[in-house]
């Protein structure tokens, strides 16, 4: 059962600390998420505070606009904050700033064989973590504009991800795959999934409210939706089956022998919390209910008194099994921000 005061309680206790924390901390990847996660919190708490302090960090953005090039991570995840940013203040600057983010990913990033960016070119690599960082924003962006043709690039996008990741044996995803066909990266890392899951879910709850308001149904885009939601759904089934009995994953997500990490288990409270409200035929609905209750209170427990979201793997390139037990725990800002939306879509957060 879901405890209700407890979820308000952290969530409000997590968002005061982090609005403090994005507007102080040394830069880093991650803020972009963070910062998208306190307008999650603003909506579910009715307070402005998280919202103004998203806004503040985001403004020397809006005054310098957007910066794409160097290091895909730090550019790429401005999109969504600024598409919900545009939502909250209906300030058309935030949703032009996503705009071009967003065309920088259509038009100037560079592709694999595949059809998938590559965030470290010249490599041709395919990283499970871009799906969350490029389709959501772009079907998001498509639903405010009335653009069919950009919903079907998060699409396709999203497929073309899960074709080149996925294990077909289990249906879960690897960080990592390479040019060559069959050659991927060794492990499947926990927070990689929950990338894909919380894109899956997101990409497709942004579909069935375009659909509803513009009727986009093509036979293509029908298709391409059903193979998201079936690989979303296989995959959400192999996650409930893994997760440990004190609520959390491991970071190699079918490793017992690798530790429980938290950020992961935060991204998949998220896309279970979606998945059970849009109950999609094949997912394991008792499974579904049984792992996210357990997943919201494992993520609850691991935000101290000061409002730390802890427990969080720092930053993970692609290694041996070895090299992710290895990764330091601590906190980071793409797990606050990701705690922020798993906490403030529960049940009456």
């Amino acid at each position: 059962m879901i405890d209700h005061e407890k979820i308000r309680s952290a969530l409000a206790r997590l968002s005061t600390h982090a609005s403090a924390e994005l507007l102080s901390k040394d830069p880093h990847w991650g803020d972009a998420i963070l910062c998208d996660g306190l307008t999650y919190a603003a909506r579910a708490l009715g307070s402005p505070a998280p919202l103004a302090a998203a806004a503040s960090w985001f403004a020397a953005r809006l005054a310098s606009g957007p910066r794409l090039q160097g290091w895909f991570w730090f550019w790429s995840a401005e999109a969504l904050a600024a598409l919900d940013l545009y939502i909250a203040a209906k300030d058309d600057r935030y949703l032009e700033y996503a705009r071009a983010v967003v065309d920088g990913f259509e038009k100037s990033a560079t592709r694999t064989p595949a059809g998938t960016i590559s965030p470290h070119p010249p490599a041709l690599e395919t990283w499970v973590d871009v799906a969350y960082f490029t389709a959501p924003a772009a079907a998001r962006l498509a639903r405010l504009s009335g653009d069919d043709a950009m919903f079907e690039w998060a699409l396709a996008q999203l497929l073309a991800h899960q074709r080149c990741l996925v294990d077909e044996s289990s249906g879960l995803f690897w960080h990592v795959a390479y040019a060559e066909p069959g050659r991927h990266s060794p492990c499947l890392w926990a927070r990689g999934n929950s990338w894909f899951a919380i894109a899956a879910t997101q990409v497709l709850d942004e579909l069935d409210a375009y659909a509803d308001q513009s009727g986009l149904g093509s036979r293509r885009v029908t298709d391409q939706a059903g193979a998201i939601r079936a690989a979303m759904v296989r995959q959400l089934n192999a996650v409930a089956r893994l997760q440990d009995a004190v609520g959390l994953w491991h970071t190699v997500i079918d490793r017992t022998d690798s530790y429980l990490e938290a950020s992961a288990t935060a991204g998949f409270a998220l896309a279970f919390g979606r998945a059970l409200r849009a109950a999609p035929a094949g997912l394991d609905l008792a499974a579904a209910r049984h792992a996210y209750e357990r997943a919201l209170e494992a993520v609850c427990a691991k935000i101290n008194a000061s409002g730390e979201f802890t427990g969080v793997s720092q930053q993970t390139p692609p290694g041996e099994f070895d090299f992710y037990n290895s990764v330091e725990l601590g906190t980071a800002a793409f797990g606050t921000g990701v705690c922020l939306m798993a906490l403030s879509e529960a049940p009456s957060a």
